[in-house]
């Protein structure tokens, strides 16, 4: 029997397209960290840049991940057993990517009038509080469907 391994599964075509437009948006994302720094910009303008180029390449590893674990799962069922994936998990992700959510907005609200706290840390957690509650939705979803990926591609 002719097993193919998961490399041989990987789906390259589509990850190409992420990889060019992510992997040069991280690159010019660390460039415009550079030119900040270079022009005397301000620390935290330093620091966004710097983090946006981290989280492009965090999506990207993640992308690859779950490519890699599809491939897997596919090389799998390619062996000497049929493999069938567990269905369900997106209410299970769901609810914790809410629970996340909620307890990181708690702590930047303590944070934001807590009067102990410095005042750097008051005035960006108080400014973060609104724009914050968009990922009540984004993060949950986006936990769900990863908790029933993995629950779907487990060997």
């Amino acid at each position: 029997m002719n097993m193919k391994s998961t490399s041989q599964h990987m789906n390259w075509g589509a990850l190409l397209p992420a990889y060019v437009i992510l992997g040069g948006a991280s690159l010019v994302m660390l460039a415009g960290a550079q030119e900040i720094h270079q022009n005397n910009g301000h620390p935290f303008m330093v620091a966004l840049a710097l983090l946006a180029s981290v989280a492009m390449v965090g999506l990207l590893a993640l992308l690859t991940w779950m490519n890699w674990r599809a491939a897997r799962f596919r090389a799998s069922r390619w062996g000497l057993y049929d493999q069938t994936g567990q269905k369900g998990g997106f209410f299970k992700g769901f609810l914790l990517g809410l629970l996340g959510v909620f307890v990181v907005h708690v702590v930047m609200f303590f944070a934001a009038f807590t009067p102990a706290a410095p005042e750097a840390v008051k005035a960006i957690a108080s400014i973060a509080l609104l724009p914050f509650a968009v990922l009540y939705t984004v993060v949950p979803l986006v936990t769900g469907y990863l908790t029933r990926f993995v629950r779907a591609t487990r060997i």
